[in-house]
């Protein structure tokens, strides 16, 4: 079975050395992947319900370095010495209530990977002292999905477009990234029907703003 794109791609953003846990580990198949690098001294691998905890344990049952904690989000990891933290496969505000903990791993880099409101995600992260510092793009049954990489700090204010398209992507333009132009493209003229006028001449100027940002390919 090969592994998920999503999956290899926070690899790429992970620290390849250290202590790093995987939030919500479904199977532990990230956990046990990061335990393989040579470099890495333990991965803690974490789920919050009864069930899904029996089956993570179950899947990591042997694997040398994995360590599977039950509670919410970062509670079960407090006082851990964490250099990598990935949380994905979630919403974007479920995202956000878990990095409500995220300055107590001051060294830890965070790979994100919301499965929705990626903006709302990328909003929220200075609230919480993060800054983007990296961002990948994955294309999964033709869906773009965002991988985002945050540390302590503070960053440049994100405009309108950052938030919606990912300021490292802007810089990049992945593949797919012309696919989430015209996603987000497409759900902004959805919004034009019913809009009161004010709301109406606003998503006008995203959509202008969008057209520019695609050179008008959109």
């Amino acid at each position: 079975m090969p592994f998920p794109r999503r999956l290899e791609a926070a690899l790429e953003l992970l620290p390849e050395a250290g202590v790093l846990a995987d939030i919500g580990a479904g199977d532990g198949l990230l956990a046990r992947r990061l335990a393989e690098r040579p470099h890495v001294f333990s991965v803690f691998a974490t789920e919050f319900g009864a069930r899904p905890f029996e089956r993570l344990t179950a899947s990591c049952q042997g694997a040398q370095k994995v360590t599977a904690r039950r509670g919410d989000g970062l509670l079960p990891l407090l006082g851990e010495p964490l250099d990598g933290v990935a949380v994905l496969g979630m919403g974007g505000r479920t995202i956000l209530h878990i990095l409500d903990l995220a300055q107590a791993f001051p060294k830890a880099r965070f790979v994100l990977g919301p499965m929705q409101s990626a903006a709302d995600l990328r909003l929220g992260l200075a609230a919480r002292g993060l800054r983007i510092v990296d961002e990948r793009l994955v294309l999964e049954g033709g869906r773009p999905y965002p991988l985002i990489a945050a540390e302590l700090g503070r960053g440049a204010a994100l405009t309108a477009l950052d938030a919606v398209l990912g300021p490292c992507l802007r810089r990049t333009r992945p593949e797919g990234f012309d696919l989430l132009l015209q996603r987000h493209r497409h759900l902004l003229v959805a919004r034009l029907r019913g809009a009161d006028p004010s709301d109406r001449q606003r998503i006008l100027r995203e959509i202008d703003a969008l057209e520019g940002e695609g050179d008008g390919d959109i």
